[in-house]
């Protein structure tokens, strides 16, 4: 048998063999998806504002932690990789005392926007494993409420602003549901949080 003709009919079959499952997630080309999280970058941020305030005597409390609330949208253009971008927010806020008398309360708000890149490395018909990887910036805003002496409300507010760099690496992304629908967990680090988990549409 001719050599050539036999590589030429190898090659045909391989092509004719793409399992059925990569052809149909080629029809689910978009898919968006909300999840919340757990210890993001901004945590570390308020960690490290809260040192020096501590030094010098003052006490911060209440500490009351939202998100981070996660948006995501990736278009794939191929099975196995898929871009797109990745929108967080983040809200805390907490009450500030010196010798047990409330100084202020402070409200800390983090609006992340990052593109994003998605690598599907698993795929199977109800479950797949993935990593992805998204950098970008983040929109850092402080609200800072005096209080007088009396731990009374002044009406006397102080804003703050800054922009800064942001990044989420989740090594190790789960995903199981129907071909359209699932429900995921991440495990990694950044804005998103070191654990995450929410639930994504395929469309």
């Amino acid at each position: 048998m001719n050599i050539k003709f036999l590589l030429a009919a190898l090659a045909v079959c391989a092509f004719v063999s793409i399992p059925a499952q990569a052809q149909d997630e080629m029809e689910t080309r978009h898919e968006v998806a909300i999840s919340y999280g757990a210890v993001p970058n901004s945590v570390w941020i308020d960690v490290y504002s809260d040192i020096i305030p501590a030094i010098f005597g003052e006490k911060r409390e209440g500490k009351n932690y939202v998100g981070p609330i996660g948006l995501e949208y990736y278009y794939h253009t191929s099975p196995l990789i898929g871009v797109g971008a990745v929108a967080v927010f983040a809200t805390n806020k907490q009450d500030c005392f010196y010798n047990d008398i409330q100084t202020s309360a402070i409200t800390r708000s983090f609006f992340s926007f990052m593109p994003s890149a998605k690598f599907n490395w698993l795929r199977k018909k109800n479950w797949g494993l993935y990593s992805k990887v998204a950098a970008g910036v983040t929109y850092a805003k402080l609200n800072d409420e005096e209080y007088d002496d009396n731990g009374k409300k002044t009406g006397n507010k102080a804003d703050s602003k800054d922009m800064l760099f942001n990044f989420q690496a989740s090594l190790l992304g789960v995903e199981v549901g129907s071909a359209h629908v699932r429900g995921f967990a991440e495990f990694g680090v950044g804005e998103q949080g070191i654990a995450l988990a929410g639930l994504r549409y395929k469309f």
